[in-house]
């Protein structure tokens, strides 16, 4: 009797299914992604195509966006996306669901006011409608009881769909939610966006095909450790027995040597995958990227990616090469994206393999960038220079003098090249150097007491005999005429002189025995000693 009630209730229950997930064979995986390449050869530009033009027709709109009276990007951008992020980490959805999510909310915000007590009940229904939309539960086993991932580890991963159940638990804070509020939801975003709520993912330009499940290669890795250690306890039994063969440790030499490179192989492959995931995933909050197109955002981030991994990866699309400045700009908002990572990606991404590597190269990338604007900044600028008004108590020494007697109008104690009293400036011209004329007169004996041609008494005594010409005689006039015949007073005599005030001799201003001549005549009067 237990058997039949057993076997009643289980077939009112429709297919009950126990199967446990296995891993799926490598090779197997393998030959059918070279089919899958050869298959997509033959339509690669088409595919390409298609996908570059729904992704620039299905676009947000950055400039509509910013209109939304209640919910500035600005403001309420970050605290939307992390409410995302939440709702994907705990309903478990697959890698490329929460990008396509935000990007579904960012299309309905370009033409819908979104108020913000409604701001759950659109976030959760895109997330619900995204996940259905791009779920490829493609299994026959869809089963609550069957594990998710399907019947297999790979190589493709089985998508999960949120329940509404979930959704209305996550959600309801107040108990303001039901299952109506969604479905009416639901239809309203559909009817919004004409339908079109299907374009190509960002992993299709980003994520080859056999990336799309790391799992795979992480359960190949585990299953190479396995094989290696099974192997190493074998080859340790077997040199117990045969100690003294040279060629068996040769052997087991190269043999470690091929495991090393591709255990090597492997982690490059798995750390590549993790940090693209990473970078698709950090892209959701970045509302500049909104202004660019896919594709763009696709080369910026592999430009990024061979700038730190020294690598040369692109799009497996066949997509227009942007602008060297438009990728910079990109690249520029990763870089500061990545250094103010959110606390929820972190958390999620800083166990996987490779990416917390990733951020610590680019931390010290821009360490290294300050630091060479600070050096440059030390170069080229200089610090103000501050003065201290002296106090009316503060005494200063006085400044050191020679023994030797000073004359203010002459310094001849320090050479200039620039000083128009240097002894450089007396020989040679220069554009701070005074100019010397020279007279076409005849050379005549300096007979003034400043030693000039022309005193003031000769040009006294020519006026006088120009006002006096018609008493004189004309033979006396022409002879007057002439500078040597003026009488001019004698020489002013100065201390210490014997004979001109050019005189030279060697010691300083005050005996007349300077070595240089002067360039200006001392303001001394023509009088008679």
């Amino acid at each position: 009797m237990m058997n039949k009630s057993t076997a009643s209730r289980e077939s009112s229950l429709g297919l009950v299914v126990t199967a446990k997930q296995t891993y799926y064979p490598i090779e197997l995986s393998n030959a059918e992604l070279l089919a899958h390449y050869e298959t997509v050869q033959d339509y690669h530009q088409e595919i390409s195509l298609n996908c570059i033009t729904q992704s620039c027709r299905l676009k947000p709109d950055s400039k509509l966006i910013d209109q939304q009276p209640e919910l500035d990007p600005a403001k309420t951008r970050h605290i939307v996306v992390n409410f995302f992020y939440e709702l994907a980490l705990k309903t478990r959805v697959t890698n490329g669901i929460f990008y396509q999510a935000v990007r579904l909310y960012d299309r309905y915000c370009s033409k819908r006011i979104v108020l913000r007590e409604q701001v759950k009940l659109v976030v959760a229904t895109c997330l619900w409608l995204t996940a259905k939309t791009w779920g490829g539960c493609n299994h026959i086993i869809n089963n609550g009881s069957v594990p998710t991932g399907g019947r297999f580890y790979g190589p493709n991963p089985r998508a999960r769909i949120p329940r509404l159940s979930e959704l209305i638990h996550l959600c309801n804070d107040s108990q303001t939610f039901d299952e109506s509020m969604f479905t009416q939801m639901e239809r309203h975003i559909l009817n919004t966006l004409g339908w079109e709520i299907y374009e190509p993912m960002i992993n299709d330009y980003i994520l080859n095909a056999d990336e799309n499940c790391s799992i795979q290669y992480e359960l190949y890795r585990r299953q190479l450790e396995h094989n290696r250690k099974w192997m190493n306890n074998n080859n340790d039994n077997a040199l117990s027995n045969n100690k003294g063969s040279d060629s068996t440790d040769d052997e087991e030499d190269m043999r470690n040597e091929e495991d090393e490179e591709e255990d090597e192989d492997l982690t490059q492959k798995i750390q590549l995958i993790n940090i693209k995931k990473f970078l698709i995933d950090l892209s959701s909050w970045q509302y500049k990227l909104l202004r660019f197109e896919q594709f763009e955002v696709t080369h910026g981030m592999f430009q990024l990616i061979n700038k730190f991994t020294n690598q040369e990866l692109g799009p497996l699309l066949q997509t227009p090469v942007p602008a060297k400045s438009t990728g910079d700009k990109i690249v520029e908002i990763y870089i500061q994206a990545i250094l103010n990572c959110p606390e929820q990606l972190w958390e999620n991404y800083q166990e996987y393999d490779g990416v917390e590597q990733f951020i610590g190269e680019i931390r010290d990338y821009q360490r290294h960038l300050e630091y060479l604007s600070q050096q440059k900044q030390a170069q080229y600028c200089t610090p103000p220079r501050m003065y201290q008004a002296p106090s009316a108590h503060q005494n200063f020494p006085s400044p050191p003098y020679s023994q030797q007697t000073y004359s203010p109008s002459r310094k001849i104690s320090t050479q200039s090249d620039n000083s128009v009293f240097s002894t450089y400036a007396a020989s040679h011209s220069s554009p701070l150097t005074p100019q010397l004329h020279s007279f076409t007169h005849n050379k005549l004996t300096p007979n003034s007491a400043n030693g000039s041609l022309i005193s003031l008494h000769s040009t006294i005594s020519m006026k006088r005999t120009y006002d006096d010409k018609e008493n004189m005689d004309p033979a006396s006039m022409a002879t007057s005429n002439k500078v040597n015949s003026y009488i001019v007073p004698p020489r002013a005599k100065f201390v210490g002189q014997s004979s001109s005030v050019f005189s030279s001799g060697g010691g300083s201003i005050s005996n007349g025995n300077s070595n240089r001549s002067s360039l200006i005549s001392l303001p001394l009067g023509n009088t008679v000693v």
